[in-house]
């Protein structure tokens, strides 16, 4: 019988660099998905989230035998009724946000909701639309979710019990590393912008329960997050992840003139107006505050628009154009020919777009029972300028009637632009290179191609003129 007389202890707090999605599986009259959030009513990230990512993160680094034993293993069911299954060993606390006396609100408390926490009875909420292969929303393809503000922070304890060994304490030491990466990421849309996390403190100890004064020290510790069993430690050695494996491309661009990326809302001047959020501060790390609304360039955005991108430069180089496809081709070249399409839908062009090699292999796909996977190409959002200084235009446009040239009835309609000319935004994109094909990354930087010198447009109104913007691509640090 093994006996456990060891405890690695940590207590981490998180903070959001973009917004995060941890959705509670709910939804309500205004939006399709709800973040989960406390008996406070203060969003949170479940136990079971953190255990999740950390388990399928640590699977490239652990031998099976090794992780089972860690975190546990479901077994197989025995005549008796038993099975050989093992509990994890590695606990895991909620990680509760951190409020505005630089705390975590553990607990039941008494939330004074003027003030700071007055912006999370209402948190932002992000309109999708999926997109058709003729560049045009899908029939049903509107839907929204709710999003936690970037820059909000999250605290959470975690303890492995241990018996000592060389194995727990490199599992230890890993996991550590793994909170500190920069492509860690929790919740959902994690290829689209969302949940990406930075460690601002972290404290942990090595407890040896065979010694009095080390035993005494962990009976005595609490589990409340605010324990004052931490203010004994230092910040943890910052890791030294250098994520390799991965291809880390930067963009440097600057708008033309116009863009809007539309918030789905009007405002008393318009129909249509950009998308703005608000960020949590930590300037004072005791008096949290919330900046004025920013203007937002959402990571969906440009992942749909790259998305289509890839898919037709992909599509040239293996001979697939409009005029020629067939099924016999497409299936020769590898597209996915079970791709859902919808009656009025045009089965080849689909098959072209959703069933692209490229497309899926880069971007990840849902598919019925296990099939589906997800994208191996990594988002940021961005945020960038008061929303309230930065120059803004009301354009007005009216439809045309193509028969008699004049305008036609109740067909006038005007949108808030943003004129973005002579400032400097940066995108980041991580790409996981492992098991891609040379040739799907050569789409893609097509793609980033056409971005930089303006051939692919993005946000609302491309047609229009608007989302032009020319710059640099790097890959690695390298200018392509």
């Amino acid at each position: 019988m093994t006996t456990y007389i060891h405890r690695y202890l940590a207590r981490i707090i998180m903070e959001a660099e973009t917004p995060l999605a941890v959705g509670s599986g709910e939804r309500d009259v205004l939006t399709n998905q709800l973040v989960a959030t406390d008996c406070n009513g203060l969003p949170y990230i479940p136990g079971t989230a953190l255990a999740g990512v950390l388990r399928h993160a640590l699977e490239s680094d652990l031998n099976k035998e090794i992780l089972q034993q860690l975190m546990g293993f479901q077994g197989e069911k025995k005549e008796e009724g038993n099975d050989d299954g093992q509990g994890s060993r590695l606990i895991l606390s909620h990680a509760q946000m951190v409020g505005n006396e630089g705390t975590p609100v553990d607990g039941l408390v008494d939330i004074n909701w003027d003030g700071f926490y007055a912006p999370f009875q209402t948190l932002p909420v992000r309109q999708h639309v999926r997109i058709s292969h003729k560049g045009a929303g899908e029939d049903k393809g509107k839907f929204d979710e709710q999003v936690v503000y970037n820059g909000t922070r999250f605290c959470f304890e975690m303890e492995l019990v241990s018996n000592g060994n060389s194995n727990d304490a490199d599992a230890w030491k890993k996991m550590l590393e793994l909170f500190q990466s920069p492509l860690f990421r929790i919740g959902g849309g994690t290829r689209k912008g969302f949940g990406e996390l930075t460690v601002v403190e972290c404290k942990t100890d090595a407890l040896d329960l065979m010694q009095p004064e080390k035993l005494q020290k962990y009976l005595d510790k609490t589990s409340n997050l605010n324990d004052t069993f931490w203010n004994q430690y230092s910040d943890c050695k910052k890791s030294n992840n250098n994520s390799s494996g991965w291809i880390t491309y930067k963009l440097d661009l600057e708008p033309e003139d116009f863009f809007l990326f539309g918030s789905g809302l009007e405002s008393a001047d318009a129909k249509m107006i950009p998308v703005t959020e608000k960020v949590v501060s930590w300037k004072n790390p005791l008096r949290p505050t919330f900046t004025k609304e920013q203007i937002l360039i959402p990571a969906t955005s440009v992942k749909g628009a790259l998305a289509h991108r890839v898919a037709f430069y992909y599509n040239k180089t293996e001979g697939i154009f409009a005029d020629k496809l067939t099924e016999e081709l497409l299936e020769k070249k590898g597209y996915d020919m079970s791709v859902e399409v919808k009656p009025d839908q045009n089965r080849l062009f689909e098959i072209a777009t959703k069933g692209n090699p490229a497309v899926r292999a880069l971007f990840g796909y849902s598919a019925k029972g296990e099939e589906g996977t997800r994208g191996k190409i990594i988002f940021s959002d961005l945020l960038k300028g008061d929303a309230d200084t930065t120059p803004k235009k009301i354009l007005n446009h009216v439809a045309i009637d193509r028969f008699t040239g004049g305008a036609m009835d109740s067909a006038l309609f005007n949108e808030e632009v943003v004129y973005g000319k002579g400032t400097s935004y940066t995108l980041s994109i991580q790409v996981d290179k492992k098991d891609l094909k040379d040739e799907y990354i050569k789409a893609f930087e097509l793609a980033l191609d056409d971005l930089k010198t303006g051939m692919l447009p993005l946000g609302g109104g491309t047609m229009r003129g608007h989302g032009r913007f020319t710059g640099t691509v790097t890959k690695n640090g390298k200018e392509l």
